[in-house]
């Protein structure tokens, strides 16, 4: 391993986490050798500088304070940044998030009277908004049009 390739991956680790499948794709860019390439990785992960479960942690609790539902942060991790399967639900089992309370907070920021009655075309747009950011239909389909008059 030559000391351009160590040099190179220890900046990119200096700034931020990365996954190995997004270090392996910067290097490849940079035209380093595939044997360069293991090899850093290899002493990188060995010293605990860059690993794909510390990663995920990192990623998983950032994307869930900006509103994102496992489901779509499962879907990033597995195809954008490379991450297994396994280690994401590792993660997630281990990870202490509320996404009940994630949901009900974006629900609030999106749609501020989303527990009012909603019209069809509405809450049809709140559903496709909720999904699409990765929320199953048990963590707000209740949240939906329950105002306190409904009970009363």
């Amino acid at each position: 391993m030559s000391s351009l390739t160590f040099n190179y991956i220890v900046n990119l680790l200096s700034r931020r986490e990365y996954s190995e499948f997004e270090l392996r794709n910067k290097m490849q860019e940079k035209n380093f050798s595939e044997e360069e390439i293991d090899d850093a990785l290899s002493l990188c992960q060995a010293k605990n500088w860059q690993s794909d479960r510390r990663f995920s942690e990192n990623y998983i609790n950032s994307r869930a304070q900006k509103g994102y539902g496992v489901g779509r942060i499962r879907q990033e991790l597995l195809q954008l940044k490379g991450v297994s399967s396994d280690i994401i639900d590792e993660v997630l089992m281990e990870s202490e998030i509320d996404w009940y309370e994630i949901a009900e907070n974006l629900l609030r920021k999106k749609f501020p009277n989303y527990n009012e009655q909603q019209t069809p075309r509405m809450k049809q747009k709140i559903w496709q908004y909720m999904l699409s950011h990765g929320f199953r239909s048990d963590e707000f389909a209740d949240l939906i049009g329950q105002n306190q008059n409904e009970w009363d």
